[in-house]
């Protein structure tokens, strides 16, 4: 990756490389709960977990382009089991959250 970016220093392809450093969320026991369309919820017995805080963006341009909505909504938190390194929400295996302080 220093190869690389040493031979572009100066180059405007440079603008479009993101270094990003992995983040290792601590483990924290916890419990799913999933409700069921036609049914109890669903209560998971406790596993490990790893928790992600967002900022949920809004964001809406018509046809042509023209912005017609761009705002922060407010802070999104996913939970996902800790042994699940890709996916989450989107895949059914990560859980909206709630912060809870004590």
């Amino acid at each position: 990756m220093l190869k690389k970016l040493t031979e572009l220093k100066g180059c405007k392809e440079i603008e479009a490389f993101v270094l990003m450093q992995r983040l290792k969320p601590p483990h924290v026991p916890n419990r799913f709960i999933k409700n069921q369309p036609n049914g109890p919820p669903i209560i998971s017995g406790i596993i490990d977990t790893t928790t992600e805080l967002g900022i949920f963006c809004v964001y809406v341009a018509d046809k042509e382009g023209k912005v017609i909505e761009n705002t922060v909504g407010g802070p999104i938190l996913r939970t996902k089991p800790a042994k699940n390194n890709e996916g989450g929400i989107a895949i059914g295996i990560g859980v909206m959250d709630s912060v809870v302080f004590e």
